[in-house]
């Protein structure tokens, strides 16, 4: 067995002059905006994976024959990448110099402490949009509108407690390498991520981390377009609650909002982690959720993938991409009775030329078609 490991985010008051007083001259200067200073973003390297492939053709185990996308670097944090508009790049980095997290002290519990930014924030979300919070060791509750439900918590530099109930995420990125394998047994499925311990429904499995890119990032080669989610989808309802969240300082709101306003993906290609293996079905056994960490700017978000059942251990991990490319790829769906009925159904509307299509897909093209249409 052939194995590789690899390293693979004014209102100015305007004051009365007397009517009997001559205009006076204003002698002000033109007030100068305050410079957003960039920040470099610091890559943090995530834990190395093996990579194991087991195909009955012996040559296509040798790593010197695995596809191009296998090769990346493992991060924890997502960092910036390309084509992204000055908004959403302002707002990063206004994000970065205003921070929220809590320092509430060792031994203290944010959603016991009043005062505490990361619980006033996580119970403003949790009000004005209807989500439950995230909670360490506790069921997150689901529902078919998970993608939108957006919540907040505590991130690695916040000072509370290391058993802080508001830490709900603070495990998805912890020991890689024992909770989960990456293998293929089958040419056209390509890698597949399977777990190594059982995982209870509504916990937090893992994140999906890469390069916070703009659109035009993914037409620069249709891998990145395959591979790529949608982190941003100039969400309204998102938009609103900023501009009345009490957390938030005032001058943060406009270019806030202005950055939720527009499209940004996130691209796992060269940068990524074990998410960008993750399998499709029509029967998946995780949902995506997007969570705040650490602030509420475009870089502070996270795509995080939460079991929507119990899950056993050596299952492998999938989620849905959408319909759309279960009727384009579906020999890469991991319930294949369900979708070989449906494509049974409607093969006699496709023509010709689509069957052929379909049938000519290459493996890098078929095997994880990552942009989904049901996203956009």
């Amino acid at each position: 067995m052939h194995f590789l490991q690899m390293a693979i985010t004014r209102n100015s008051k305007m004051k009365l002059r007397p009517r009997n007083q001559p205009p006076r001259v204003s002698r002000a200067k033109t007030m100068k905006q305050k410079a957003i200073v960039p920040i470099k973003p610091t890559i943090v390297a995530g834990k190395t994976l093996p990579l194991f492939s087991r195909l009955k053709d012996f040559g296509k185990n040798l790593v010197s024959n695995f596809p191009g996308t296998a090769f990346f670097t493992s991060i924890l944090v997502n960092i910036l990448g390309d084509y992204l508009s000055k908004a959403v790049t302002d707002a990063i980095n206004l994000g970065n110099q205003n921070p929220i997290c809590c320092s509430c002290g060792p031994g203290v519990s944010c959603m016991e402490n009043p005062n505490c930014a990361c619980a006033i924030a996580s119970k403003q979300f949790q009000k004005e949009l209807n989500v439950p919070p995230v909670l360490r060791k506790k069921a997150v509750k689901l529902d078919e509108n998970q993608y939108w439900r957006i919540q907040f918590c505590c991130g690695p530099k916040c000072q509370c407690s290391d058993d802080c109930s508001l830490k709900g995420l603070d495990e998805i990125d912890k020991d890689h390498d024992q909770k989960f394998e990456i293998y293929r047994e089958e040419e056209r499925m390509g890698f597949c991520v399977s777990t190594k311990k059982y995982i209870a429904k509504g916990t937090p499995v893992m994140s999906f981390n890469g390069e916070i890119v703009g659109k035009r990032a993914l037409k620069k080669g249709s891998d990145a377009e395959q591979y790529s989610l949608r982190l941003i989808d100039q969400d309204q309802a998102l938009i609103k609650f900023l501009k009345n969240a009490k957390f938030l300082a005032k001058d943060l709101v406009r270019p806030f909002a202005t950055a939720f306003d527009r499209v940004v993906f996130i691209n796992p290609l060269k940068y990524g982690n074990v998410g960008r293996f993750l399998s499709h079905s029509c029967r998946p056994n995780l949902e995506m959720m997007r969570i705040f960490q650490g602030g509420v700017s475009p870089g502070h978000m996270r795509i995080v993938f939460i079991a929507n059942r119990n899950i056993k251990a050596g299952e492998n991990l999938c989620f849905d991409y959408g319909e759309s490319y279960v009727e384009n790829h579906i020999e890469n769906c991991m319930c294949p009775e369900v979708c070989m009925k449906k494509n049974n159904k409607e093969s006699k509307m496709n023509t010709v030329g689509a069957q052929r299509a379909v049938r000519n897909q290459t493996q890098e093209t078929s095997m994880m078609g990552r942009l989904r249409s049901f996203f956009r």
